[in-house]
C-alpha cells in the first residue's frame, strides 16, 4: 500500500513539473505574440520616418549562396570591434595560439574615433591574412551591421569563426575546433558563452581551465521582459568526451563550416539590433536544418566587463532604429501579419528555412525545457 502511495506521489510531482514548464513555455509564446501586437500599435510613421529613410534604403548585397564553399581548411574569422582597445590583443592572441596561423583569414570591422587604439597595431601575422574594414564610430550601426559587412568579404573559405573583439584563446584552438566539428553531422555548429578572462592579466579566471561553459539553453525567466525575444544561458560543467547538443546559439563564439553563411547570413536591415540578434540567427539556422553544440573543451575566453570601453548604444539613433528592427523580426517569426512596407525591404533574402517550421523550432526549445 505504501509503495502505491509513493508511486502516486511521484507521478503527481512529475506531472506538476511538466505542467509548470509547459505553462511557462506557452506563456512565453503568448507574451511574445502580445508584445509584438503592443509594439506595432506604438509605431508612429511620422516619428520613425527619418530612421526608415536613413537605415532601410536599398543595399547592394553580395549573394553568398552563389559562392561555393571550398575544401581548403582555411578559417574565415569575423571580428567586429567598436572602440575596443582589446581588439589588437584579441587578434594577436588568436594568431599566436593557432596551430596553423597561415590558415587564418581574419576580417576585422574597426569602428573607432580618432583617439582610439587601432585594431591593426603591429603584430606578427605568422602567415595569417588580415582584411580591413575601417569605419568611424559615427558610421557604426551595431553588431549585426558590422558582422554583415564582414560576411560580405567571405570568398569561399571552408570554415567560419565568429568572435567578439575582447577575447583570448587556448593553445591550438583552431585544431580543437576542427576536431570537434569533424565528429558531428553536417550542418553542425560549435557555440557557447565562453568563460571570462581577467583584463589586467589576460588570463582566464581561476578554475575555468578545469571547467567548461556548457550547452546554451533558453532561460525562460529572462524571456519577454523587454522585447519578447528568447535569452540563452549556460552553466559551468566538467569537460566532456564529445560536443554536447545545445538549444541556443551565441554570437560571441560560433565555429562551423561556411555553409552557415548560405543558410543564415546577417541581415543588413537590422541596424543597432542587440537583443534579438541571437534568436534571429538561431531560428534561421534551425529551420534550415542546423544543430548547435557546446565544444568538448574550452576554446577561448571573453571579457564581460564593458566598463573600459564605449558601446554602440551611445549613438542617439540606436533606440528608435532597434525598435524598427524588432518589428521586422516579429514579422519574420510570424508574430505580426502586417508590417510597414519600408521595413520589408530585402526580407526574401533572409527568410526562415524550409527544412523545419517555426513551430518545430519552438518545440525543440520546449523539449529542452521539459528535460
Amino acid at each position: 500500500m505504501i509503495n502505491i502511495i509513493l508511486l502516486i506521489l511521484i507521478f503527481i510531482i512529475i506531472y506538476y513539473i511538466y505542467s509548470s514548464k509547459q505553462e511557462d513555455f506557452d506563456e512565453t509564446k503568448i507574451k511574445t505574440a502580445e508584445f509584438a501586437k503592443i509594439k506595432i500599435k506604438e509605431f508612429n510613421h511620422k516619428f520613425y520616418q527619418p530612421y526608415i529613410d536613413k537605415y532601410f534604403k536599398k543595399i547592394d548585397i553580395i549573394d553568398l549562396t552563389k559562392i561555393p564553399v571550398r575544401n581548403d581548411g582555411i578559417i574565415f574569422c569575423s571580428v567586429a570591434s567598436y572602440r575596443d582597445k582589446q581588439c589588437p590583443q584579441t587578434v594577436k592572441d588568436m594568431i599566436l595560439k593557432a596551430k596553423n596561423p597561415e590558415k587564418l583569414v581574419i576580417c576585422i570591422c574597426q569602428q573607432n574615433d580618432g583617439a582610439d587604439q587601432s585594431c591593426f597595431d603591429n603584430y606578427d601575422l605568422k602567415g595569417a591574412k588580415i582584411i580591413k574594414i575601417i569605419l568611424s564610430d559615427r558610421e557604426a550601426r551595431g553588431p549585426c551591421w558590422a558582422r554583415y559587412l564582414i560576411q560580405q568579404k567571405w570568398s569561399g573559405e571552408e570554415y567560419f569563426l565568429q568572435i567578439d573583439s575582447h577575447m583570448r584563446f587556448v593553445q591550438d584552438w583552431d585544431m580543437k575546433c576542427i576536431k570537434d566539428l569533424s565528429s558531428l553531422p553536417d550542418k553542425s555548429c560549435l557555440t557557447n558563452y565562453v568563460a571570462n578572462f581577467d583584463l589586467a592579466t589576460g588570463l582566464p579566471d581561476a578554475g575555468v581551465n578545469k571547467q567548461l561553459r556548457g550547452p546554451l539553453t533558453i532561460d525562460n525567466k529572462e524571456t519577454s521582459e523587454h522585447d519578447g525575444f528568447f535569452r540563452v544561458n549556460s552553466k559551468f560543467i566538467a569537460f566532456a568526451e564529445k560536443p554536447m547538443l545545445a538549444y541556443g546559439w551565441g554570437a560571441c563564439f560560433s565555429f562551423s563550416k561556411s555553409d552557415l553563411l548560405h543558410d543564415a547570413p546577417y541581415d543588413p536591415y537590422t541596424p543597432f539590433l542587440f537583443f534579438g540578434e541571437e534568436m534571429d540567427i538561431w531560428a534561421r539556422m534551425y529551420t534550415n536544418g542546423w544543430y548547435v553544440y557546446a565544444p568538448s573543451v574550452p576554446i577561448c575566453f571573453t571579457s564581460f566587463d564593458r566598463s573600459y570601453r564605449p558601446t554602440f548604444w551611445e549613438n542617439p539613433d540606436q533606440g528608435p532604429t532597434e525598435f524598427l528592427c524588432r518589428l521586422r523580426l516579429y514579422y519574420r517569426f510570424g508574430y505580426l501579419k502586417e508590417l510597414p512596407e519600408e521595413l520589408k525591404i530585402g526580407l526574401d533574402k533572409y527568410n526562415m528555412g524550409n527544412k523545419k517550421t517555426w513551430q518545430e523550432f519552438l518545440n525543440f526549445c520546449l523539449d529542452e525545457l521539459q528535460a
